[in-house]
């Protein structure tokens, strides 16, 4: 099995924040921008804290883990585990 972190929630917080493509931290790179809201690059792990700093948000809200199966190209998302609430 591959596993990908996709950056599937960067455009919905990207514009609650109010942020454009020119306000994008020339830090991490003008390129990357747009292909991570394409979904044609994946954010590494220090890009991802960077991202989660910068919105102030958890992992879930801006990335979602697949499981891509090698040989049918099958995707199985990954979904948190709820933890109970205590009373």
């Amino acid at each position: 099995m591959n596993v990908e972190v996709r950056a599937t929630g960067l455009r919905a917080m990207r514009d609650r924040h109010k942020l454009t493509h020119g306000s994008w931290p020339a830090a991490w790179g003008d390129q990357n921008h747009p292909g991570l809201e394409a979904g044609t690059r994946n954010p590494g792990p220090k890009l991802r804290q960077q991202l989660m700093e910068l919105f102030q948000c958890d992992f879930e809200d801006l990335f979602q883990v697949v499981m891509i199966n090698p040989v049918d190209q099958h995707e199985t998302l990954l979904k948190p585990v709820e933890e109970p609430r205590s009373a």
